[in-house]
Formats: C-alpha cells, structure tokens, sequence
C-alpha cells in the first residue's frame, strides 16, 4: 500500500472516532436536555396546581367563615327569641298576678305603665 492511502485510511479513522465521540456526547447532551425539558413542565404543572389547590383552600376557608358566621346568627337569633319568650312567659304571669285591684281605673292605669315599662325595656335591648 502506498503511503497516502495508509495517510488516508488513518485520517478517516481518525475522524470516524472523533465523530462517534461527537455522536456519544451530543446523545448525552440531548437526554440531559430532554430530562430537563421535562422537569420543567413538571415544575409549571406543579406551580398551575398549587394555585388551583390554594384557591380552593382559600374559598373552603372563606365558605367555612360565612358558615360559622351564618350558625353563630343563627344561635343569637335563637337565644333571643328564647330571650323573648321568657320575658312573654314572665309579662303574663306579672300581669296575671296584679290583677286583683280596688278600682278598675287602677287597674287600667297600672297595666298601661307596666306596658309602657316593658316597652322601654324592649326598646333598649
């Protein structure tokens, strides 16, 4: 063989090495590349869900809030009808207890204040 062609053969093997190292490191480039392509994606659907799972969390909150607010209404609005009934049961049994005046005209007159009495209290509350 002569000299060139042996030059020749060993600057094509010379090459076909560079390149199959080449080759070795741009696939490596490229799963790397795509591992981190990856990630990101899962990191921007991670962050998409933990706003959606926040939201929620926020409105749970917010709905539990005005669910407790709503009860706690409520549970006043019992008591003092209950409130009420109580100072009904006790206005009747007052007034049936002062019922055994002298005169009619003091009885008229005692019930109206005690009325007007009551009135001021409910009007105060």
């Amino acid at each position: 063989m002569s000299v060139e062609l042996q030059k020749k053969k060993a600057e094509l093997e010379d090459e076909l090495q560079l390149l199959a190292e080449t080759e070795k490191t741009l696939r490596e480039s490229v799963k790397t590349l795509e591992v981190e392509v990856a990630i990101q994606k899962l990191e921007e659907k991670t962050r998409v869900k933990r706003e959606a799972v926040e939201k929620l969390e926020s409105k749970k909150k917010d709905l539990e809030k005005e669910l407790k607010e709503a009860e706690n209404f409520k549970a006043g609005q019992e008591q003092k009808l209950e409130g009420e009934e109580k100072v009904e049961e006790k206005q009747e049994t007052e007034v049936m207890v002062t019922v055994t005046p002298v005169e009619n005209q003091e009885l008229v007159q005692s019930q109206e204040q005690y009325k007007e009495e009551e009135k001021k209290k409910h009007r105060f509350f």
